[in-house]
């Protein structure tokens, strides 16, 4: 009777101390894998931003816009009368494209000086928006007219102080334009103007990130301003992978109005929804942390948080899932402990001292790995596994348990792979792209060696997609994609920016003639035929090369020279290659070379 009291006392002490372990070892993996989901998204945020960013720099500071915004400015200064009132019925009232369409006008046929300009730059700008990043793009002249939108909303030709539902704009335009005159660095200026609901746009969510814009003699010539889609920031915070049936995360102002969506809010809950809770409080505290917590439902949940700045606008980033879901295997583990206590008392109750001894060293075994578990140790082996009894179910608990966090640790890296790849062709996208070049100047810089860099862009791969559809346009990307992957050797890394624009940065390739046969290659690879849907098609390709550094000691100057190298091979007929050149004063121009 003693042994088999002393059994029962055993077996309840060791289902205790099972049931402590896998609450701590639930907690901490719960825990650890939200904190990872809202490290991955605010990861993601800020690299979404950063492009953003990147993409504003070098548009503000292209000659394509500089021209752009000196024409349209000679030309709005031109018109008799109020250009406000002229354009918006040239270009808005009399637009023969149905509404949210208008852009697809390339010039009204006026005959006058701004249409002529418009004609000449409203399809480079029109492509540009043609990414989930942007929805208009607009130029403001100091003054504050806006002299060019893509989109030819309400706001066309009108000033940024003309109507109370554009005061987010004309803030943000007035932030730059008393910079210009207080800063010793104008350039360097980026504003970002956070959500708001905007007139022109039908009240539609927007944001705006703009900067300066100055010719070649540093002279102030006004504001280039992208106005970002909401959707784009959603898709990133709406990523279910890893959040279970109950997980959310989300971004929250610092007026405690949301900032991206709810996935449990059926309607809009954009800058609608208040989220007034303690995680919210502490993130603009700038702590980070994991807590339970009420939620903006008033549902107990795991609540992860953290505070994100985006070009000086603050946002909370909060990670949640619901305790219940959280606590779930503790529940179901508490559960069978005690089905297995019961078991354990009716077998020492018959079997004794016998059976009492063949369930302590599993047991113990067992606590050892829960320990190893709650430590981190994820190459511990649950040897118990293969245990048929109880004990084997408690043990398959624990193998769970195990695979949990290493599918968090290949969710992350899958994540970051999503984050750097295009989805279409599998290339490193742009943001990689910029990245990796960074690397390889910084290592020829150090080494003196010099690396080549090759833009491309298809010429009339507008017209398949015109007449064949979007979806063989893809395929012909697609295609694209691996044979100019099959051309790559070494370090070499082919990249797609966008759209039918593609770069490849060859870090070991420093002669002329190496890069001359692999563009020749390049060139053939487009030539060959394509045969997609019952439909034949070929391609020409316009590319620009540069050399680092002879062309320029910088990652932005080489793929600006590679790029304007490009430019000048299709103004030179297309479907060949332009070596950029050096002028005597170090800028770069384009000499071609034909195939």
């Amino acid at each position: 009777l003693v042994i088999i009291c002393f059994a029962l006392i055993s077996a309840l002490v060791m289902g205790a101390t099972v049931y402590r372990s896998a609450v701590s070892v639930v907690k901490q993996q719960s825990t650890e894998k939200l904190v990872s989901l809202l490290e991955s998204r605010t990861t993601t945020l800020n690299r979404h931003f950063s492009s953003i960013e990147n993409n504003l720099i070098f548009h503000a500071r292209s000659d394509l816009v500089v021209d752009a915004l000196q024409e349209f400015q000679s030309s709005w200064d031109q018109i008799d009368g109020s250009p406000k009132a002229y354009l918006q019925r040239q270009y808005i009232d009399l637009n023969p494209f149905s509404i949210g369409q208008e852009f697809g006008l390339l010039a009204a046929d006026d005959g006058s000086q701004y249409s002529l300009s418009h004609r000449k730059y409203h399809s480079p700008f029109v492509s540009l928006i043609g990414t989930d990043q942007f929805h208009d793009i607009l130029m403001i002249s100091p003054g504050g007219e806006i002299i060019y939108t893509v989109k030819k909303e309400s706001d066309f030709a009108a000033n940024v102080s003309d109507r109370p539902d554009m005061a987010s704009l004309a803030d943000l335009f007035g932030r730059i334009n008393q910079a210009q005159s207080l800063s010793d660095q104008p350039r360097t200026l980026l504003a970002f103007s956070d959500f708001t609901h905007y007139g022109p746009s039908n009240r539609q969510l927007a944001g705006f990130v703009a900067s300066p814009v100055f010719d070649e003699n540093a002279k102030y010539l006004g504001v280039l301003a992208f106005q970002i889609s909401i959707e784009a920031i959603n898709a990133i915070m709406h990523v279910k992978a890893g959040m279970g049936e109950t997980g959310e995360i989300y971004l929250v102002g610092s007026d405690n109005l949301m900032r991206s969506d709810s996935r449990f809010i059926g309607s809009r809950s954009i800058l609608s929804t208040t989220v007034d809770t303690s995680s919210v409080e502490f993130a603009f505290e700038g702590r980070d942390g994991v807590h339970f917590v009420e939620d903006y439902r008033g549902i107990p949940v795991l609540s992860a948080f953290t505070q994100v700045d985006i070009m000086g606008v603050n946002w909370a980033v909060v990670a949640e899932m619901d305790k219940q879901e959280v606590l779930a295997p503790v529940y179901d583990l508490a559960l069978f402990l005690i089905l297995a206590g019961i078991a354990v008392i009716l077998a020492v109750t018959i079997l004794g001292y016998l059976l009492a001894t063949d369930l302590s060293h599993p047991i113990v075994t067992m606590t050892g790995v829960l320990n190893s578990l709650a430590k981190n140790d994820l190459n511990v082996n649950v040897s118990v596994a293969e245990r048929r009894d109880e004990i084997g179910q408690m043990a398959n608990a624990l193998v769970e348990f195990k695979e949990l966090a290493i599918e968090r640790e290949q969710l992350k890296q899958e994540l970051i792979h999503m984050s750097q790849h295009d989805s279409l062709t599998g290339l490193p996208n742009r943001s990689y792209a910029v990245s990796f070049l960074d690397g390889i100047v910084r290592q020829s810089t150090d080494s003196g060696r010099q690396f080549a860099v090759i833009f491309a862009d298809l010429d009339g791969f507008k017209q398949i997609n015109d007449l064949l559809g979007h979806g063989i346009g893809d395929q012909v990307l697609t295609e694209l994609g691996n044979r100019f992957r099959y051309l790559m050797q070494g370090r070499d890394m082919p990249c797609r920016l966008g759209g039918d624009e593609f770069c490849f940065i060859l870090p070991d390739r420093s002669s002329t003639e190496e890069c001359e046969r692999l563009a020749k290659k390049l060139l053939e690879a487009c030539h060959g035929l394509f045969t997609l849907a019952d439909h034949d098609c070929r391609i020409r390709m316009s590319i620009g090369i540069a050399l680092f550094p002879i062309h320029s000691n910088s990652a932005g100057g080489i793929m600006n020279s590679a790029d304007l190298a490009m430019y000048q091979a299709k103004k030179g007929g297309k479907n060949s290659y332009v070596w950029a050149t050096v002028q005597s004063e170090g800028a770069s121009d384009a000499d071609q070379a034909s195939v």
